[in-house]
């Protein structure tokens, strides 16, 4: 029995190489069927266009941007423009700060400014206004006639007046 174990074995041990071998030649013989993926050729011109077009791609889009930031930049300023509060050079005046002071002298007497007499409008007129301790004297820029004396009340106090009206309601 021993033999024909021996030769059972070699048997499969033939036949399992001549299948293997078939079986290899078949792949081999097939791989050789598959299209193979040609060789990328070596073509300057075509690569030299592509580079070409390429870079001006690239520039018309710097160039594309460029303008979109200046454009973005304008409706910046203009939106900027448009909010900020306008500031007014102060209006032109015929009479000057020290000519002002000697025309509210007229109402003032002797007193002295509390301050630099200042440009502003008032109702739509152009005066100085000239600060004093009792009071202010607004005196037209244009012509140097005294436009408004108007009595300055300290801060936090009433009215005198209206205080004495209130005890003389409560006494009755």
């Amino acid at each position: 029995m021993e033999h024909q174990e021996r030769r059972a074995a070699l048997s499969a041990f033939f036949w399992t190489i001549s299948v293997m071998a078939i079986a290899g030649g078949m792949l081999f013989w097939k791989a050789e069927v598959i299209p193979t993926v040609p060789a990328p050729q070596n073509n300057d011109a075509a690569l030299t266009e592509y580079a070409s077009a390429l870079d001006t791609a690239n520039a018309r889009l710097t160039e594309a941007g460029n303008r979109i930031t200046t454009l973005q930049q304008q409706l910046n300023q203009r939106v900027a423009a448009a909010q900020a509060p306008s500031v007014e050079a102060p209006p032109a005046s015929n009479v000057s700060s020290a000519q002002a002071i000697e025309y509210a002298r007229k109402v003032a007497g002797a007193l002295k400014p509390t301050a630099d007499p200042e440009l502003v409008e008032l109702e739509g007129q152009t005066v100085w206004s000239i600060i004093y301790e009792p009071g202010t004297v607004y005196v037209s820029a244009a012509d140097g006639t005294i436009v408004l004396v108007q009595r300055n009340q300290p801060a936090g106090t009433n009215n005198d007046h209206d205080n004495e009206q209130n005890e003389s309601g409560n006494d009755d």
